[in-house]
C-alpha cells in the first residue's frame, strides 16, 4: 500500500491511500481513497472523502461527513484529471473559495491510482 500527506494550509491536508492491484476493480485496478481531515491541536477530524470502495460501479464517490453521511455523485468521467478537478470543486465548498490556489497545488501532487 502506498500513502501518503499533502498539506493544503495550516488547517486542512489531504491524506491519500493507494493500495495494493486487485483485479475485481475494474478500471483503476486497484482501491484508492483520498481524505481531505481538518488539522486541530492534537488529532485531524474527517471532514470527507473520495474512493472507489463500491466494485459494481467504476467512477469513484465522494463522501461527506454529515449526520446522514451522504452521498455525493458529482463525478461522471473516468479521467483521473477530470476527478481530481470535481473532487478540488468539493473541497473548495468546504474549505472556501480563498484556498483555491492552496488546494489546486495539493490536488495536482496526487498521481493517479491506476498507474
Amino acid at each position: 500500500m502506498k500513502r501518503g500527506v499533502i498539506p493544503i494550509n495550516k488547517e486542512y491536508e489531504l491524506e491519500y491511500r493507494y493500495y495494493d492491484r486487485d483485479n475485481t476493480y475494474r478500471y483503476f485496478n486497484r482501491l484508492f481513497e483520498v481524505f481531505l481531515l481538518k488539522k486541530n491541536m492534537f488529532n485531524r477530524n474527517y471532514v470527507m472523502h473520495m474512493d472507489n470502495r463500491d466494485k459494481n460501479k467504476m467512477i469513484p464517490l465522494i463522501y461527506r461527513n454529515s449526520k446522514k453521511k451522504s452521498l455525493d455523485m458529482g463525478i461522471t468521467t473516468l479521467n483521473w484529471n477530470d476527478i481530481k478537478n470535481n473532487f478540488l470543486d468539493f473541497i473548495i465548498e468546504e474549505i472556501g473559495e480563498k484556498e483555491r490556489e492552496n488546494a489546486k497545488k495539493a490536488i495536482g501532487k496526487l498521481s493517479s491510482p491506476k498507474i
